[in-house]
């Protein structure tokens, strides 16, 4: 029988994803190899230390794309998407993005998808912090008649977004809604935040068609934040909460975030989905 070949995957940026993902696979030991890691100039050293010596620590894309991978995973920011994502897929190597607010670009996303489609590469989308994509993708093969991502944290997760100039943060001693508006506009002013209302967006109704609304509640239990989802379509109705842990060194991203993007990889090498 032939030995199962294992998955080449680069990422791009170290920060608290990439830890998560380094810490899950040594646990988990799935039959997955990080190659590589893209970061920033000034910050080779300190990331060399951190991931060994068997990963390449590199500068630039083409360095990374010299190692090969399998697949890219974008664990940096929404200007990585458009920096790096086109070329990546160019080049016929899959692309996993995070940072989906940059495709509240509409332009930007077709043209990664036209990039994807020419080459043979795959763009993966992962869930991130949420539950039941998979219930919303298959409403859309019928009528979408209403969907709404609330996202909710509490009101520090909101600094040095826009909601800081427009509230008292640490004054808010109630639910408060800091954004209502379109799945583009959340994910390009809280680009830290608000990645998952484009995500929900490409996922059911489009981004024109889709209600968000971002919500600081101080009311929260400590060092959690939450969602909730809601759809309505001629093949029923879907109501979804979420409570999940963020991370502790970042309270703008769940802890789901960087597991659903492992189970997402993991899932590439196993014989069936589950």
């Amino acid at each position: 029988m032939a030995k199962k070949k294992r998955l080449k995957i680069a990422l791009i940026g170290y920060g608290a994803i990439s830890q998560t993902l380094f810490d899950l696979f040594r646990e988990k030991k799935p039959p997955i190899d990080i190659v590589g890691v893209l970061v920033r100039p000034g910050r080779g050293k300190e990331t060399q230390k951190k991931v060994g010596s068997k990963v390449a620590v590199v500068k630039t894309l083409k360095a990374l794309l010299k190692l090969k991978p399998d697949i890219v995973v974008e664990a940096a920011s929404q200007e990585a998407v458009r920096e790096f994502g086109e070329e990546i897929l160019d080049k016929g190597i899959d692309l996993m993005v995070i940072a989906t607010g940059a495709y509240g670009d509409a332009k930007l996303w077709k043209k990664h998808v036209a990039a994807a489609a020419r080459s043979g590469a795959r763009l993966h989308l992962p869930s991130g912090a949420i539950a039941g994509l998979d219930g919303l993708l298959a409403m859309r093969l019928g009528k979408i008649e209403h969907v709404k991502y609330t996202s909710i944290k509490p009101p520090h997760a909101w600094s040095g977004t826009p909601a800081e100039t427009e509230f008292d943060l640490g004054a808010i001693k109630e639910r408060t809604t800091i954004f209502r508006g379109s799945p583009a506009d959340a994910g390009r002013l809280y680009p830290k935040n608000a990645n998952l209302a484009v995500t929900v967006a490409l996922c059911g109704a489009g981004l024109k068609r889709t209600e968000i609304e971002l919500v600081a509640d101080p009311t929260l239990p400590p060092g959690t934040n939450a969602s909730q989802l809601e759809v309505v379509s001629d093949s029923g109705e879907l109501k979804l909460d979420r409570l999940g842990r963020a991370m502790p060194d970042n309270p703008k991203t769940g802890v789901l975030t960087a597991q659903s993007m492992a189970e997402s990889l993991i899932r590439l090498t196993r014989a069936s989905d589950w």
